[in-house]
C-alpha cells in the first residue's frame, strides 16, 4: 500500500541497523511512502528501502563489518576514511548485494538524503538524486568528523546531516506532509550530554576554516534535545507517529560485532511488526 506520507529516518552509525529492520518489515508488508527523508545511516538504509532491496543493509553490515576494504581503523593510518562508503556502491560480483539503481530510479517515492554544509553549518537536502549525485549525497550525509573527509556535493562541501538536523521531521512539514512516520535509533528517553571542553577544542581546531560548522557541531546536543522535546509533543498530539527502541541501545556508532548488529536488526523488525496496526490506523 502506497501512503501519501513522509518517512523520516534518524542516523546513528551502526545503530542504523535498527532502522534497517524496521524498513524490511515495511517491505515485507508492502508499506510504501510518498517521501523518504534520511540522515546519515538513515539515508543509507533508506535508499535500499526505496529500491526495495530486502535485507541489503543488514547483509552488507553483518557480512562485511570486519572487511578491511569497508570498515577499518587501519584505513585511518593510511589517511583514508574509516568507513569506505564507496564500497557500498561498487560492483563486487554475483555474490555481492549490488545496489539496484534502476529500481530506485523507477520508484515513485521521493528520496531525500540530508547533509550539513561546511561553509555555513546549515542543513542541505537532495531531492531524488541519481547517479553520481546520489552517491555523493549519501556519502556526505554519512561522513563523520575526525574519521572521514568532507564530501564535495552539488550543494557544496558537506558532512554528516545530523550536525544540522538529526531528525528532520520539520523538513517533512515544510514539504507539506501532515502524515509523518519517524524511525528513531535511540529509546525515547535518550538525550545527548553537552559537548565536552575537549571536543569543543577539537571541533574548533579541526574546522577552523569553517567556524559555522564547528559551532553547529558544538551546539548539536542542545539542538538535538530540543528537537526531541518538540517531537515528543507532536507524537502526543497524534501529529507524527514514532517507532523507537523500547530499551537502551547497546550497539555503538562504530560497532563491528555481527551478532550485536544482527540482534539490533531483528529488534527493529519485530518493533515494526508490533507497531504496524497502530501506525496504519494513523496513516489512514
Amino acid at each position: 500500500m502506497y501512503y501519501n506520507a513522509a518517512l523520516v529516518l534518524e542516523g546513528g552509525g551502526m545503530r542504523g541497523n535498527y532502522t534497517a529492520g524496521v524498513l524490511d518489515a515495511f517491505i515485507a508488508n508492502d508499506i510504501q511512502f510518498k517521501c523518504v527523508i534520511g540522515v546519515s545511516a538513515g539515508a543509507l538504509a533508506g535508499v535500499n528501502f526505496v529500491s526495495k532491496q530486502f535485507r541489503r543493509t543488514f547483509e552488507v553490515n553483518c557480512r562485511y563489518s570486519k572487511d578491511k576494504d569497508y570498515i577499518s581503523f587501519s584505513r585511518l593510518l593510511r589517511k583514508e576514511n574509516f568507513f569506505n562508503l564507496e564500497f557500498l556502491f561498487a560492483d563486487h560480483g554475483f555474490e555481492w548485494h549490488n545496489f539496484d539503481e534502476r529500481a530506485y530510479s523507477r520508484s515513485e517515492t521521493n528520496f531525500i538524503p540530508v547533509a550539513t554544509r561546511l561553509n555555513d553549518g546549515k542543513m542541505v537536502y537532495f531531492e531524488k538524486p541519481i547517479g553520481q549525485e546520489l552517491e555523493d549525497a549519501l556519502c556526505a550525509s554519512a561522513t563523520l568528523p575526525f574519521i572521514a573527509k568532507p564530501y564535495q556535493t552539488s550543494q557544496g562541501l558537506c558532512m554528516d546531516g545530523g550536525f544540522s538536523d538529526s531528525i528532520p521531521y520539520d523538513l517533512a512539514q515544510k514539504l507539506g506532509f501532515n502524515k509523518i512516520v519517524v524511525v528513531r535509533t535511540q529509546e525515547r528517553s535518550y538525550r545527548k550530554k553537552p559537548t565536552s571542553r575537549v571536543m569543543k577544542e577539537l571541533y574548533l581546531h579541526e574546522f577552523k576554516e569553517y567556524p559555522d560548522f564547528a559551532k553547529a557541531a558544538i551546539t548539536r546536543p542542545q539542538v538535538y534535545n530540543r528537537s526531541l522535546n518538540i517531537l515528543d509533543g507532536l507524537e502526543e498530539l497524534g501529529e507524527v507517529y514514532c517507532i523507537a527502541p523500547q530499551e537502551e541501545v547497546k550497539v555503538g556508532r562504530l560497532e563491528r560485532n555481527p551478532e550485536r548488529i544482527s540482534e539490533l536488526y531483528h529488534v527493529g523488525f519485530d518493533d515494526a511488526i508490533k507497531a504496524q496496526s497502530e501506525m496504519l490506523t494513523y496513516l489512514r
